[in-house]
């Protein structure tokens, strides 16, 4: 009987140190920092989002996922043009910089990449979501912006 009061207060005092150690884990913030022109033509624009992830945490995590979707402004509707996403990689504690390409084809946005080339502008909205692993549990964190990207190579 000792030896299970003994395995019982183990247990209990295992679980108290984790979920301690749960609350000093901090969810990383991430903002998109810059959207840039790689290359256009008449076919499709790419782009390159940069995201800055700052890990507030002591020690490197590791994201198990940043995905997210590129929308342009028409009227008061936001419209679906493309998807963007990084796979599982490590950030160290402080800010980080991750660059993700993204590829819009024209035929998604019939004439406005074409009259966003002739304004030399383009409105954007990013939204999306990165899924930190902290030992196991992925919490998804969103994220997005509105960003007017210069369409000018």
């Amino acid at each position: 009987m000792q030896g299970y009061l003994a395995l019982l207060c183990l247990l209990m005092a295992a679980a108290l140190l984790f979920s301690g150690c749960g609350m000093l884990i901090k969810d990383p913030e991430i903002v998109v920092k810059n959207v840039a022109l790689e290359s256009a033509d008449l076919s499709s624009v790419n782009l390159l989002v940069t995201l800055s992830i700052n890990n507030p945490n002591p020690m490197g995590i590791n994201l198990k996922s940043i995905v997210f979707d590129v929308y342009y402004q028409k009227g008061d509707e936001w419209n679906f043009i493309s998807h963007g996403e990084r796979g599982s990689f490590s950030i160290k504690p402080g800010i980080n910089e991750v660059t993700v390409p993204v590829s819009i084809k024209t035929t998604a946005i019939p004439g406005a990449v074409v009259g966003a080339l002739a304004r030399g502008e383009i409105t954007l909205k990013i939204s999306g979501t990165a899924s930190p692993d902290f030992f196991g549990i992925a919490p998804q964190i969103p994220f997005s912006t509105v960003t007017t990207v210069p369409l000018k190579l």
